[in-house]
């Protein structure tokens, strides 16, 4: 049962991070960007497992680019996701470095002839898995969900399912669906959100993990709850500051 979990704890890449900060700026070459920052602990409050990550938005005349880097206590992560305007994934690099700056791991994610490519490690040591990718489906590499929710139809009771694929090579399928309309405080203040519900699609058990979007555009990201894995606690995420 490690992939399924495995592939739980890819598809919530924003549990147990810190972020907090929206803000919209010229970036260095020009573009538009928004800039984020947040903070998550695990439940009961173990700041020992505390995890950071800045996070950029760059809205790009072709699409949209993200790029993240998380830093935890036993390693640093950083991703870049290029997207098309309307949040569907078209390619993605995640490395993973030690905190002393030594190279770990390298992944990348990209989309070709209706299959979507996973290639794992640097030189002659490269891994490829490929999975099909069913039709008529939007299709999320980690933290590509986060833009392609933008384009959920809120407030019309419709659900989407996702088809999921993380940098790790595993896949599943996800149905999203609104729960309700919220207030949330948090520390960077009270927002009227959106509660969105991502539920796994496994026999029998059905895990679950939560989002509260911001009911205003661009419908970021306020709060997070969802576990890493079975045996792992539950993490919450909350924005902290915004500028």
């Amino acid at each position: 049962m490690n992939w399924i979990w495995a592939s739980i704890a890819a598809l919530l890449f924003l549990q147990g991070v810190t972020w907090a900060e929206e803000k919209i700026e010229n970036s260095p070459g020009g573009q538009e960007g928004e800039k984020y920052r947040y903070e998550a602990l695990p439940i009961g409050g173990d700041a020992v497992k505390r995890e950071s990550t800045e996070i950029t938005l760059i809205d790009e005349a072709r699409g949209v680019e993200y790029i993240s880097k998380t830093i935890s206590p036993e390693d640093i992560e950083e991703i870049t996701i290029h997207m098309d305007r309307g949040g569907r994934f078209i390619s993605g690099l995640r490395t993973t470095s030690s905190r002393q700056n030594e190279r770990l791991q390298q992944e990348r994610v990209w989309i070709a002839d209706h299959k979507a490519y996973v290639e794992k490690g640097t030189g002659e040591e490269k891994k490829r898995k490929e999975h099909a990718l069913p039709q008529d489906m939007p299709l999320a590499v980690d933290g590509s969900l986060l833009v392609l929710l933008r384009s959920f139809p809120f407030n019309q009771g419709k659900e989407w399912t996702v088809f999921m694929v993380d940098f790790s090579g595993y896949a599943i399928q996800v149905t999203v669906r609104q729960a309700a309309m919220e207030k949330v405080v948090v520390p960077a203040g009270e927002f009227e959100c959106y509660r969105v519900e991502v539920v796994v699609d496994i026999p029998i058990f059905h895990p679950k993990v939560t989002y509260w979007l911001s009911a205003r555009k661009p419908n970021f990201l306020v709060k997070h709850q969802g576990r890493k894995g079975p045996f792992t606690p539950p993490y919450v995420t909350s924005l902290v500051s915004m500028e």
